[in-house]
């Protein structure tokens, strides 16, 4: 009956030190603050996608916009770009364009002469389709002055 008394007893503070235990990770070197999270969104049809832009000395802007889909996933994509420019505080369209494909990737590329003295940037919402599913995501190339 002492052994009984003495293995519960043993058990029981056993079971107390356990669950009087805190546990707790250090920050130290793996610098996870609130404010250097980043949350990227995954998309499910659009693999790959990117606007550009360039103007050569002549004023010939360039645009070129690109989207991917998932292959054997998407069965349409499409691009509508715009090419802006930046005139009195706010960035207003000059051109816009508008292409689709019945595959999973498509190139659009445009020109256009461009007047000296602004800055100009596309922005392309570039949309994949699965079915009656779709999805958009817009990509806005680098600004260029000239």
């Amino acid at each position: 009956m002492y052994f009984k008394r003495l293995i519960t007893a043993i058990l029981c503070g056993a079971l107390l030190l356990c669950s009087s235990i805190i546990t707790y990770a250090d920050a130290g070197s793996n610098d996870h603050s609130r404010d250097n999270i980043i949350i990227t969104p995954q998309m499910v049809c659009i693999n790959r996608a990117y606007s550009n832009l360039s103007i050569n000395s002549a004023g010939l802007a360039q645009v070129q916009c690109y989207v991917e889909g998932y292959s054997g996933t998407v069965t349409k994509v499409s691009i509508e770009a715009e090419l802006q420019q930046y005139k009195d505080g706010d960035w207003v369209t000059i051109n816009s364009w508008y292409q689709s494909s019945s595959s999973y990737r498509l190139t659009l590329s445009k020109s256009m002469a461009v007047p000296k003295g602004y800055s100009y940037q596309v922005v392309a919402d570039v949309t994949a389709y699965n079915g009656s599913d779709s999805e958009t995501q817009t990509v806005i190339s680098s600004e260029i002055d000239y």
